[in-house]
C-alpha cells in the first residue's frame, strides 16, 4: 500500500466520522429542544396506562372495596393528567409554549396527585386482599399495577420539575 492509498483512506475515514458527528449532534439538538415534550407524552401515556389498569380493577366489586371519595381521588389525577398533559402537547406542537414556571406547577401538583392516588390504591389493595377468603387475583394484578403506574409518574413528574427548575426552561 502506497502513502497516497494510506492518505485516500484516512481521508475517507475522517469524512466518515465527520458525517456520524454531525448527525450526533442534531440528534443532541433536537434532543436538547424536545426533552420536555418527551416527558410530557411519556406522562400522558403512563397515565392512560394507569387508568385502564383501575377500570379493568374495577370491574370486581368484591376487590377494592374503598370509600367512593378514593375512587374519586384515583379517576381525578388520572384523568385531569390525561388533559393537561394532552393539551401540553398539543400546544407545544402547534408552536405555543407554557412559562417554565407554569410547567414546574403542573409538575409538581402532578408528583402530589399521584403519590395520593398510589396511596389510596396501596391502601385499598392491602386492607381488601387479606379481608377476602378467596380473592380474584387477576383483579388484585391489575389495582396493584395501576399503584406502580402511579408511582412511576409521579417520579417523572419529578424529574421533569427538577429540570424544568435547573434549566429554566419554557416548555
Amino acid at each position: 500500500m502506497s502513502a497516497g492509498d494510506r492518505e485516500s483512506e484516512a481521508q475517507a475515514k475522517k469524512g466518515e466520522e465527520g458525517a456520524n458527528n454531525e448527525r450526533d449532534s442534531r440528534a443532541a439538538a433536537a434532543l436538547k429542544r424536545n426533552w420536555c415534550l418527551g416527558l410530557r407524552i411519556i406522562e400522558m401515556i403512563i397515565s392512560v396506562i394507569a387508568i385502564g389498569l383501575i377500570v379493568g380493577a374495577l370491574y370486581s366489586p368484591q376487590v377494592v372495596q374503598s370509600d367512593h371519595r378514593h375512587i374519586a381521588l384515583i379517576f381525578s389525577a388520572y384523568s385531569s393528567y390525561i388533559i393537561i398533559t394532552g393539551v401540553l402537547v398539543i400546544a407545544r406542537l402547534l408552536g405555543e409554549s407554557a412559562g417554565w414556571r407554569t410547567s414546574i406547577g403542573f409538575s409538581i401538583l402532578g408528583v402530589i396527585m399521584f403519590t395520593a392516588a398510589a396511596g389510596v390504591i396501596f391502601y385499598d389493595w392491602h386492607k381488601s386482599y387479606y379481608a377476602n377468603l378467596r380473592p380474584n387475583k387477576e383483579a388484585y394484578n391489575l389495582l396493584i399495577s395501576s399503584g406502580v403506574f402511579s408511582v412511576m409518574n409521579a417520579a417523572i413528574f419529578l424529574i421533569h420539575a427538577f429540570f424544568t427548575f435547573r434549566k429554566e426552561a419554557d416548555y
